[in-house]
């Protein structure tokens, strides 16, 4: 029951975030007659997209917790090059990316290891977060953390779709943002 929860409510927040970027665009120009009907067919692109998406629940396992450590692994690593050795975010993405895709190389009988680039590129998307928006290494432990949960949730999922680490990322850092907001409100 609980594995079934987990997949909707990442596939809920994959939604969410969706919409929430679509309504950014269509408040930010919503006088342009092109931009809201490109938002119109997003949603009605989406909405198909959603409707043959699978929500049967998977194994959430000790492979699941080393999924969520890759993604947080990938974001303080590019978080380090792009901030600390001002390398920029898609260059150190992209070493990054580059490097942790040559290791399942190295051990060709695991099958965890296989998928675990994804993860640590996923974790990139996450560490290419702004100074402006994630100013320190904390936000970007929280929202590689709610990453990788959600890419743990979608598990299975979005496949042959592009755009999904780039949308769980966007996601995490989403959701990271507000719940440091409403903390500073709060505090």
């Amino acid at each position: 029951m609980i594995k079934k929860r987990v997949k909707q409510l990442s596939f809920i927040l994959i939604i969410l975030s969706h919409l929430g970027f679509l309504a950014a665009i269509l408040f930010e120009k919503q006088n342009n007659i092109f931009v809201s009907t490109f938002v119109v067919l997003a949603i009605v692109l989406l909405f198909i997209t959603y409707k043959k998406t699978s929500l049967k629940a998977e194994n959430h396992d000790l492979e699941h917790v080393l999924t969520v450590a890759f993604v947080f692994f990938g974001a303080i690593v590019t978080y380090v090059l792009s901030n600390s050795f001002n390398l920029g975010s898609v260059l150190s993405a992209s070493l990054v990316g580059l490097v942790v895709s040559f290791i399942p190389n190295f051990f060709k009988d695991n099958n965890f290891i296989k998928g675990m680039p994804t993860a640590v590129y996923c974790g990139t998307f996450v560490g290419m977060t702004n100074v402006s928006i994630a100013p320190d290494y904390i936000f970007i432990a929280l929202a590689s953390a709610i990453t990788g949960f959600m890419l743990v949730g979608t598990k299975g999922t979005f496949h042959g779709f592009g755009g999904k680490l780039g949308t769980l990322a966007f996601g995490g850092v989403a959701i990271a943002f507000f719940i440091t907001y409403l903390i500073s409100q709060w505090i």
